[in-house]
């Protein structure tokens, strides 16, 4: 049996959503750190959500990241909030997302 280590100190939650499409934005505007993020593309989103770095593209044409229809969900292991980004291919969608640490 593997060792999944000690649980997490604390759970927390968020929601993000993305003014402009084609714009990356990070989940958290200020330092957050975290060990594990979950996060769902809302399911009432029109377009796809993309996850991923700083250089994260919705685009097709040019798409980069994790593409997520609404519903779909993504685990990504990073140590700060600000770290994650979001891009979608419609104005306003997003994702709701859950976070350890």
């Amino acid at each position: 049996m593997s060792d999944l280590g000690a649980p997490p100190d604390t759970l927390n939650d968020g929601r993000k959503t993305v003014a402009a499409a084609g714009t990356a934005e990070a989940l958290a505007a200020s330092s957050t750190p975290c060990k594990h993020v979950l996060i769902i593309a809302e399911t009432d989103n029109t377009g796809k959500i993309v996850v991923g770095a700083s250089t994260v593209v919705a685009a097709l044409a040019t798409r980069r990241g994790i593409p997520l229809d609404p519903g779909d969900a993504a685990i990504i292991e990073s140590d700060n909030l600000t770290d994650v980004y979001i891009d979608s291919e419609v104005n306003g969608d997003g994702v709701t997302y859950a976070y350890a640490n």
